[in-house]
């Protein structure tokens, strides 16, 4: 099997600076963990004021992933489990949070959060990424 090549022209939708429909979101590693900070714009909405639950998973998937990629040279989601708790408003600050549970040879387990300002859960996700 071929290698496959990971590549960031920065037009990634979560973090790519150059990607204006993107998220854009800029992260910074520590150790183990990799935190965010993300204010939701009205083309990210579901429900009115609500920001689109697809949107929450994104957050969480690159918080995750993008961390066991940096930790690791390189890695791909292989399994995510998202948990929503209470909403996201469109416009409020989103305190996002990856970090690395488990290495090992191929797979990396991870676990992500997302609270508000006031430290409300808006949602959690646990998973795995493939070592590339």
């Amino acid at each position: 099997m071929k290698k496959l090549l990971l590549e960031d022209d920065n037009r990634c939708f979560a973090c790519g600076m150059d990607n204006l429909d993107g998220l854009r979101v800029q992260w910074v590693v520590d150790g183990l963990t990799m935190t965010g900070r993300f204010v939701p714009e009205k083309k990210f909405q579901g429900w009115q004021g609500i920001v689109h639950g697809g949107i929450l998973a994104t957050l969480l998937d690159e918080a995750m992933t993008r961390l066991a990629g940096i930790l690791s040279g390189g890695a791909v989601t292989a399994e995510m489990t998202v948990r929503y708790s209470a909403p996201a408003h469109i416009g409020h600050l989103l305190l996002v949070k990856g970090e690395l549970i488990k290495d090992s040879r191929k797979l990396m387990e991870l676990k992500a959060t997302i609270h508000k300002e006031d430290g409300t859960l808006i949602a959690s996700a646990t998973g795995k990424a493939i070592k590339i």
